[in-house]
């Protein structure tokens, strides 16, 4: 089902930069225009984008830490004549081709995994570790980054193969460290578009479990905010053969977790969904610690919520006293 979301999302991506690059968006025809050339390409190019796919899959790396991934991206970029310049924002790659005069057509992929184990069984799953937060992990593109990106490298490929057809300036931008939040914000500061323009317009996608051939679009946001939150539970901690003398922690963490769940379900609530993702257990069974770490997901939808009362609000605890 991967191989499949490689092929149609760099032809579909192709398709939608060509209509707005050529400026031809008042035309109905553009589809039948580019429609089967685009496939052509993309269907002769494929097996060496499955074998990017399957390599960038293999070789997962965390945020901030994405140098094999950006120097096999800044490398499939040069090939192809765009101007490239790396460790933007730290790892950040971004890649320019111009063509004439014309609009700026901004294209984002993203380089980071995440700390998961991968489960497929596949030939090419990855087995790879590195340290997240201090501990070692295993990494896995759970997210759809290697999708991603194999597809930021088809469309540039066909988008040169059809530079007779259009005008412009192309920025292609990998952008590091998306799943810990402060990859954009990274390239921002070390001045994305002060060194390399501003665009006219910008694009970027997210595999779906969709129907095979199906686009999505919206005007305005399509995904939900999603905000985290740390909660430290603390009890009074003791050993295992005495728990009368002690208040446990992870069961006071337990409790919670089993209750939050009805925050959203059966509460009036301005979030729309709560879940926790993690805790920290006791390091042996004999041991009830004095305290016990709970990391917590926030999404909402629509941005309007996401301005809401703070979580501590929500979950009618007492505002934070700033001092």
């Amino acid at each position: 089902m991967s191989d499949i979301r490689i092929q149609f999302t760099a032809s579909a991506f192709s398709a939608l930069l060509l209509f707005l690059i050529a400026e031809v968006w008042a035309q109905s025809s553009v589809a039948d225009q580019y429609g089967a050339k685009v496939s052509q390409l993309v269907n002769g190019m494929y097996p060496k984008l499955e074998d990017v796919y399957k390599d960038i899959h293999a070789h997962p790396e965390l945020g901030f830490q994405e140098t094999r991934t950006a120097a096999k991206l800044a490398a499939e970029m040069s090939a192809m004549g765009f101007q490239v310049t790396e460790k933007v924002g730290k790892t950040g790659v971004v890649a320019i081709f111009r063509n004439g005069p014309g609009p700026t057509v901004l294209v984002r992929t993203e380089l980071d995994a995440l700390p998961l184990e991968e489960k497929t069984g596949l030939p090419y799953a990855s087995t790879v570790k590195s340290t997240s937060f201090g501990r070692e992990t295993f990494v896995a593109h759970s997210c759809g980054h290697d999708i991603h990106m194999a597809s930021w490298i088809g469309t540039g490929r066909t988008l040169l193969a059809l530079k007779d057809q259009w005008q412009g300036t192309l920025m292609f931008v990998a952008q590091p460290a998306e799943e810990l939040l402060g990859g954009a914000k990274a390239m921002l500061a070390d001045g994305l578009f002060m060194r390399f323009g501003k665009p006219n317009f910008a694009f970027a996608l997210h595999t779906y479990p969709a129907p095979f051939g199906t686009v999505a679009y919206n005007v305005g946001p399509m995904t939900s905010n999603s905000d985290g939150l740390e909660i430290m539970f603390k009890g009074q901690g003791g050993h295992g053969s005495a728990p009368d003398k002690t208040v446990d922690p992870i069961a006071i963490a337990a409790h919670f977790i089993v209750d939050v769940q009805t925050v959203v379900s059966r509460e009036r609530t301005r979030w729309s969904s709560v879940w926790s993702q993690s805790a920290r257990c006791r390091p042996a069974p004999w041991v009830i610690l004095f305290r016990t770490r709970l990391c917590c997901g926030v999404r909402s939808v629509p941005i309007s919520r996401r301005s809401a009362p703070s979580c501590s609000t929500v979950f009618g605890a007492p505002p934070r006293q700033r001092r």
